[in-house]
């Protein structure tokens, strides 16, 4: 007889298959919980729960790439997984710390960054996050406060703002910022409620010419043969390249020439992964994402909208380019709605949400357990979307767009997975267990980190041909098809170039900022 937390672990898997289209009941995988759902104060989940949290996402991915693997001849198979584990996997550092050579991975985030982990107030009372998770919107937020860097210095400037004006002046500035609201208040704003009409990650369906995508049978693990370009950066984006990775997909996950990614970020969210460079500003590199698109099954990016549609990567244009593609868009807010431009990270879609203030007391707000708790999640949800697509365009052809969102995972977290669903869980006494662990040779250096939650009996989940790769270090070509790119055809821009063009840019950019802030109406 199953127990309640398989019973719980079950439901909550069926109302996410269900979000995205999908049912268990759809082929002839069996899923085997081991353990129990731990007590509540073991995970911190008291709000909503992790071991949830961490499991059903994973196993959802998992359910559907069964399903992918039996619709191509492969044999029904068994999925387990450990609902003891299931909390460490928001987010890789609660339950264990990655390491390369014995070493924690470089925190290389800017010391003493004030717009990473503080909740500020504002001049009528209500709380606000202001986010800066790369340097270069360190710079743009002090310019913008006309402030510096210090802490106190940034508390004052943000409180003589009362909070609706400085919305809306960051929102004309294109700067990450949020109002911590209640999920009630959340549901009577415009896009609250927009999002509260959708599912998840909504999946749309686009007439195209293009007919049932035909993959060759009785692969040796589900997503064998399919191509996913990734232009995406953070966690979210390049997470859900990770998970399509995981069960076979050939991923290439493509960053600017000179943008920068965090170690600690890049070495877990990018595990199974090529990663290259390419800078859009080239004409020739704009003809080899060309050529990617249509090689690929798959686009997914990450960026703010028009970031990627001005240098001609619209999502007509890819479809011009190649009728059948899937395009898999990861935003703050979505893809439709009043704040579809609206730019923001994980700590955004947490405040706006009611997650901040769910987890606060006595009218404060409080950062959720492991912060980034919607990241992780986010990445986890638009791979599902994904394979969620393959499985429609096998069926039925055409293009899909699968639009997840930050704020949409927060909401789903509240309303999927809030503890007060369960009382009966308050009670639990099972033990919590650590995270499954593993140790690779990597051209990075010998790497431990966390083994995948899911456990396939006829598919196991692994990274290969890839495991991780140094940053950039790949050819732009997907992994496993050489296709004949020329490395040593390709020109470079001088180095005085690319730094007039990126020096005067920031410049033109920080002097903008700094003027609309002075002439904001506080």
């Amino acid at each position: 007889m199953a127990s309640l937390s398989h019973s719980i672990a079950l439901n909550v898997l069926d109302e996410v298959l269900e979000d995205f289209g999908l049912s268990r009941k759809a082929n002839g995988t069996t899923i085997l919980f081991t353990g129990d759902i731990p007590s509540q104060e073991s995970t911190k989940s008291q709000i909503i729960n992790l071991s949830l949290i961490g499991s059903i996402p994973a196993l959802a991915n998992a359910v559907a790439a069964t399903q992918i693997y039996e619709a191509r001849g492969g044999q029904a198979q068994n999925i387990d997984i450990d609902l003891r584990r299931g909390h460490n996997y928001i987010d890789p550092d609660i339950g264990m710390t990655p390491t390369i050579n014995g070493q924690e991975i470089t925190l290389d985030l800017t010391t003493g960054n004030p717009f990473l982990n503080n909740i500020f107030e504002t001049a009528d009372g209500r709380f606000v996050i202001l986010s800066a998770v790369y340097v270069d919107l360190v710079y743009q937020w002090t310019a913008f406060l006309n402030t510096s860097v210090q802490i106190d210095s940034v508390r004052a400037a943000v409180k003589r703002w009362p909070a609706a004006a400085l919305e809306e002046a960051c929102a004309l500035a294109g700067l990450p910022m949020a109002i911590v609201s209640s999920a009630t208040e959340w549901a009577a704003h415009p896009q609250g409620a927009h999002l509260s009409k959708l599912p998840i990650a909504p999946i749309d369906r686009i007439s195209t010419p293009a007919p049932p995508l035909l993959l060759s049978p009785n692969p040796k693990r589900p997503l064998e043969g399919v191509k996913v370009l990734c232009l995406t950066h953070a966690i979210a984006g390049p997470s859900a390249g990770r998970t399509l990775a995981e069960h076979g997909a050939s991923v290439l996950q493509l960053m600017s020439t000179h943008g920068h990614e965090h170690a600690f970020v890049y070495t877990y969210a990018n595990l199974g992964t090529a990663s290259t460079r390419l800078n859009l500003h080239k004409l020739a590199d704009r003809e080899r994402v060309w050529t990617l698109v249509r090689q690929s099954h798959v686009w997914l990016d990450s960026y703010r909208a028009g970031a990627l549609s001005k240098f001609g990567f619209s999502d007509d244009a890819l479809r011009a380019a190649n009728p059948g593609i899937i395009v898999s868009h990861v935003r703050c807010y979505g893809t439709t709605g009043p704040w579809a431009n609206k730019p923001g990270f994980d700590m955004q879609g947490s405040a706006s949400s009611g997650l901040m203030d769910a987890c606060g007391d006595n009218g404060k707000p409080a950062w959720p357990p492991g912060m980034v708790i919607n990241d992780y999640t986010t990445g986890y949800f638009g791979a599902l979307g994904v394979m969620a697509a393959l499985l429609r365009r096998m069926r039925e052809g055409g293009s899909y767009v699968v639009s997840q969102s930050l704020t949409g995972t927060a909401m789903g977290l509240l309303r999927v997975f809030g503890s007060a669903r369960w009382p009966q869980l308050r009670e639990q006494q099972e033990t919590a267990l650590a995270p499954l662990k593993m140790r690779v040779e990597t051209k990075l250096g010998v790497m431990r980190t966390l083994a995948p939650l899911p456990v396939l009996s006829g598919t196991p989940i692994v990274y290969s041909p890839i495991f991780l790769e140094p940053m950039g270090s790949a050819k732009p070509m997907f992994p496993g098809y050489e296709d004949g790119y020329d490395v040593d055809g390709q020109e470079p821009l001088e180095k005085h170039a690319v730094g007039m063009m990126m020096g005067i840019s920031m410049r033109n950019k920080l002097k903008k900022l700094q003027d609309m802030g002075k002439e904001a109406k506080l």
